[in-house]
């Protein structure tokens, strides 16, 4: 007869999400599996063939072009610094802007964020 369930070792096995959308040779990584965050890399067959990063959480992902994330990157700076600063009040900043992605902060449960939003799918922001 088995113990309580307290003294039962359960394994879990990782299994990585599905990709909202077919990728080529797709690479999963996990930001926090806790909180069910993970990122997708692959190629796009139907946008030519581009490079694609997926942000996916339980309930949304958005997708960000490489060129996208490379004008990210060159912003990293000044992002970091507003997020980062305690001393700042609450002020909705468009750090970057596309036709397909928005970046902007906000205040989520008293801590500065960044947001990424999709411009194809209405509300799905993370």
């Amino acid at each position: 007869m088995a113990g309580p369930i307290s003294e039962m070792k359960r394994v879990y096995n990782y299994v990585a999400p599905k990709s909202p959308s077919e990728l080529i040779d797709c690479s999963s990584f996990t930001i926090d599996f806790e909180n069910r965050k993970f990122l997708n890399m692959g190629f796009e067959p139907n946008n030519q063939f581009d490079i694609v990063l997926q942000i996916i959480t339980p309930s949304r992902y958005v997708n960000i072009s490489s060129d996208f994330l490379k004008r990210i990157f060159s912003l990293m700076g000044n992002i970091l610094s507003h997020i980062l600063d305690p001393a700042v009040k609450y002020k909705k900043i468009i750090f970057l802007e596309c036709e397909l992605v928005l970046i902007t902060s906000m205040v989520y449960k008293g801590e500065h964020v960044l947001v990424i939003e999709s411009k194809e799918i209405n509300g799905c922001r993370i």
